[in-house]
């Protein structure tokens, strides 16, 4: 037998050389466009066949790289003005759709959320058509939405599969992209801080630091981007370092048998990982100086803290309680310093200030000043929103019209809704809802607040149904980022530069987890390893 497997191997490596011999031209021709062509062009060329036939192989390649593209999305840009992201979400689309023809026979999952993202887009395609202002305008941010559902439904089918283990590595992949991008801003975002690289207009400190920006090119939308990441960090990490503390004291599963799912040495470079990458993501948040993004990251981190604690046991969650207290007391305490002046300046005069953001006036009874113009003028915005609204109170203006209601760009429209002396707009109300009122209508927030309440209910029939502590810390953190988005979007909105890719993504991750872990068949087997899986 083994001669004869040895006379037959020349043969076929004949063969396997005659039928790639396609492959070999296309790596000599690759080679030669690396030492002809400039670099940039040339790196295009080596990675658009390679994704090309990772994404053709499986579509989860493409969901991967659409989620990774987010943090250079306006870095790098395609001819015609194209970014990263757009491109690979078209590729994606484009493959998802030749593999649903190619297997007619499997079946599409939907998930909860469909609906409410189906309801949203209808009330933003009816606003669009009823508008008063741009039509195309309004495509435009309803296709915004659309990418956010497409990414949802690509992420959900893709991780959900007939085999009961072939999902694991899909989603543990998509875990370490919905990380690893916002990483690669947090880490740039601080050498900017401390560098105090950036434009004038973030300048802090009398201009020794700047604020956090990123790729994304603006401090508060950078914080919406990093809140969109470190709860799923911080639970892995904290997940991790839990998962080794039944191994120290010997502590047997519910299964009778010593939990083993991982070796312990593996689990302390999990556990370092996850927490190295979570310390970064929260410290750009800080570095950001964005009020509405360190309450969003307050209130993410109490959603988060509550989510962890509900599945832990005995001496653990007293542990964690005990950690809740402490984390309080330290909170008070910064409040205190603050108050007696003993915090920096800048950060002093940053926490200050989110209770005067938090009033309400009116713009036309101010006098402005230097101390408070900014405040003022997010309160234009704020007011021209609500006008908006009282007056087109069903539709709205129609989506992404808001500048050009604000401004009276429209040739028959004579009465902006401008306020002096503040008669360019910022772009939004700096108030998601109060946005989506004056754009979408009643209709369009009663949508939104319809698909918020349906994330509530996913978070949480992801945390009943996960298994295991990568799967619990997974579904606590995506708990922690619905929380933190819609605190943010209270000051914010978030739902800008394709960061809605971002949100699908994980909002198909927990739907998948879900539905994988409730109505994937497993084996006896894996049922008592879930069982060992001390959480």
């Amino acid at each position: 037998m083994i001669l004869r497997g040895t006379r037959q191997l020349p043969s076929t490596l004949r063969t396997v050389a005659a039928g790639s011999w396609w492959l070999v031209l296309l790596v000599i021709g690759l080679a030669l466009a690396l030492a002809v062509l400039p670099f940039s062009q040339a790196l295009i060329l080596v990675v658009v066949p390679v994704v090309g036939l990772l994404v053709l192989t499986d579509p989860i390649w493409a969901l991967y790289g659409l989620v990774l593209s987010v943090s250079l999305q306006e870095v790098v840009l395609l001819p015609g003005g194209l970014t990263s992201t757009q491109a690979l979400f078209v590729l994606a689309a484009g493959a998802w759709g030749m593999q649903i023809l190619a297997y007619p026979t499997r079946y599409l999952v939907f998930g909860r959320l469909a609906w409410g993202l189906a309801v949203l887009l209808w009330t933003f395609l009816l606003a669009a058509m009823t508008t008063p202002y741009s039509q195309l305008e309004g495509l435009k941010e309803t296709l915004r939405w659309a990418t956010v559902a497409l990414t949802y439904l690509l992420a959900l089918n893709s991780l959900r599969t007939h085999r009961a283990h072939g999902w694991r590595w899909r989603a543990s992949g998509l875990v370490i992209c919905l990380l690893l991008a916002p990483g690669f801003n947090a880490a740039l975002g601080l050498w900017q801080f401390a560098t105090a690289s950036g434009p004038p207009s973030f300048a802090i400190a009398d201009g020794n630091f700047v604020r956090a920006y990123g790729t994304i090119g603006q401090p508060n939308s950078f914080a919406g981007y990093m809140n969109m990441a470190w709860p799923l960090a911080l639970a892995l990490a904290v997940g991790a370092w839990v998962s080794m503390y039944p191994r120290l004291h010997g502590r047997i599963g519910a299964a009778g048998t010593p939990s083993t799912t991982a070796q312990p040495g593996a689990t302390l470079r999990t556990s370092l990982f996850f927490s190295g990458l979570a310390a970064l993501l929260m410290a750009a948040v800080g570095a950001s100086f964005s009020r509405g993004g360190w309450l969003g990251a307050l209130t993410g981190g109490g959603v988060l803290l509550l989510a962890l604690i509900s599945f832990l046991q005995g001496s653990q969650r007293t542990l964690a309680w005990q950690w809740v207290g402490g984390l309080a007391a330290s909170g008070v305490l910064l409040l205190a310093l603050g108050g007696g002046g003993m915090l920096p300046g800048a950060v002093t005069q940053r926490i200050d200030s989110i209770t005067r953001n938090l009033r309400l006036f009116d713009v036309r009874t101010v006098k402005i000043t230097a101390d408070n113009f900014a405040v003022v003028e997010r309160m234009a915005h704020l007011q021209a929103g609500w006008d908006m609204f009282r007056q087109h109170p069903l539709t709205g203006v129609g989506p992404g019209n808001y500048t050009l209601a604000y401004e009276g760009q429209i040739g028959w429209q004579t009465h902006p809704f401008s306020i002096h002396p503040w008669y360019r707009s910022r772009g939004h109300t700096h108030n998601y809802y109060l946005n989506l009122a004056a754009e979408v209508g009643l209709a369009g927030l009663l949508a939104y607040l319809l698909l918020l309440g349906l994330l509530i209910k996913q978070a949480y029939a992801t945390l009943q149904a996960a298994q295991g502590w990568f799967w619990h810390s997974v579904a606590a953190g995506g708990a922690g980022v619905i929380a933190a988005v819609a605190m943010h979007n209270l000051f914010e909105n978030l739902h800008v530069l394709n960061m809605g890719v971002q949100l699908g993504a994980l909002w198909g991750l927990l739907t998948a987890i879900e539905y994988n872990m409730r109505y994937t068949p497993i084996s006896s087997d894996e049922a008592t390893r879930r069982r060992g899986d001390v959480w």
